[in-house]
């Protein structure tokens, strides 16, 4: 009788038929290549969202990591296109657009995989207030690009007098080659601003936006 895979066999298997090192695999979790090798030797077992974010990394389903049940997709993933974003705090949004960001990357313990195309300086972040509800909530977690010019009713991250916030953008008017915009949260409980009267720098437009599942 044939030895049924177990399910570390099972990533490392996969892992390898799409071409991704451990490295790859654990920055897109947001894990310690350490667990991923822990994993892959079955000392332990990927659960709860790392197990979401894995069977989604191996374009597979998450029945089919544990037990060989479910779908495996056959389509072949682009390492080249796959983007390690790190998930840094709102302190750190407000100083990503100074000199300290490739410092910043290089401290960033958690990142987010995505296979969009996004620019070297796109970045994640974790929204912590109320100001953008009902559409987006404390803990929903979004990723930015300062690449991406923002249109009107585009989703921003900028930071106001110094604090990082989440805010919709919308283009006021152009003055000697300057835009006045302003940013407005979604909760009218929180004020709008106009960067005519505070001092406003844009730091990336929202390109996709991540809600976990929690108990």
């Amino acid at each position: 009788m044939m030895k049924k895979e177990s399910a570390g066999e099972r990533i490392r298997s996969r892992r390898k038929a799409l071409k991704l090192t451990q490295l790859v695999v654990a920055s897109g979790i947001g894990v310690s290549h350490v667990a991923v090798s822990q994993w892959e030797k079955d000392e332990t077992v990927p659960r709860g969202e790392n197990l979401l974010r894995l069977a989604e990394l191996l374009q597979c389903t998450a029945a089919w990591i544990i037990d060989g049940e479910g779908e495996v997709f056959t389509a072949p993933l682009n390492v080249s296109d796959v983007s390690a974003l790190p998930l840094i705090t709102l302190a750190q949004a407000a100083a990503w657009m100074q000199e300290q960001r490739l410092l910043i990357q290089q401290q960033a313990i958690r990142f987010l995989y995505s296979d969009s195309r996004l620019s070297e300086s796109a970045l994640a972040i974790t929204l912590e207030d109320n100001a953008m509800q009902p559409d987006y909530r404390p803990g929903d977690t979004l990723i930015f690009d300062p690449a991406v010019n923002p249109q009107p009713g585009d989703v921003v991250l900028a930071q106001i007098n110094g604090v990082a916030q989440v805010r919709i953008y919308r283009l006021m008017a152009e003055q000697h080659d300057e835009q006045i915009f302003s940013l407005r949260p979604l909760n009218d409980d929180f004020p709008a601003q106009t960067s005519s009267e505070k001092k406003i720098e844009l730091i990336g437009t929202m390109m996709e936006m991540r809600r976990y599942r929690t108990r």
